[in-house]
């Protein structure tokens, strides 16, 4: 079983394609003057507006937004963070020092069933680990010396 090692665009995955979709799919109605989206979308905005004569409420929903955004960057980044060290850890397997081989191996394993990962990355580098021992790359039995 070979996996693909060319990472996804980030639109691809079915959290963010089908909001971005609509989005679209509303303004390119919206433009074109359909009149229950004009509608809709106009009395949405006029809402908006009225809840600015609310500041207690604009200020939690304004607080609320920027946790939710700090949330999303800092899973974005912890995202990030282990896909460079998977991919240092996949050069390390391969390396000729045995002790480089071996604490890869034990970070690939151990980064295999890291929390807060989504399932596919987690599936994705078991099934990568499975490619390399069928390819005869073993991991060493003997302890590196430090």
């Amino acid at each position: 079983m070979t996996t693909s090692s060319k990472p996804h665009f980030l639109l691809v995955s079915k959290g963010l394609l089908v909001p971005f979709a609509l989005v679209v799919f509303m303004t390119l109605l919206y433009v074109a003057g359909v009149p229950w989206v004009v509608v809709a979308l106009d009395e949405f905005w006029e809402g908006v507006d009225r809840l600015a004569a609310h500041p207690r409420l604009m200020s939690f929903l304004t607080a609320l937004s920027w946790a939710v955004a700090a949330l999303f960057v800092y899973r974005f980044y912890r995202l990030y963070l282990w896909d460079k060290r998977v991919f240092s850890a996949l050069e390390a397997v391969v390396a000729p020092s045995s002790s480089r081989q071996h604490l890869a191996w034990r970070s690939l394993t151990h980064l295999a069933t890291a929390e807060g990962l989504p399932k596919n990355e987690r599936d994705w580098l078991s099934a990568v680990l499975e490619d390399l021992h069928e390819r005869g790359v073993h991991q060493p039995t003997t302890s590196p010396v430090c």
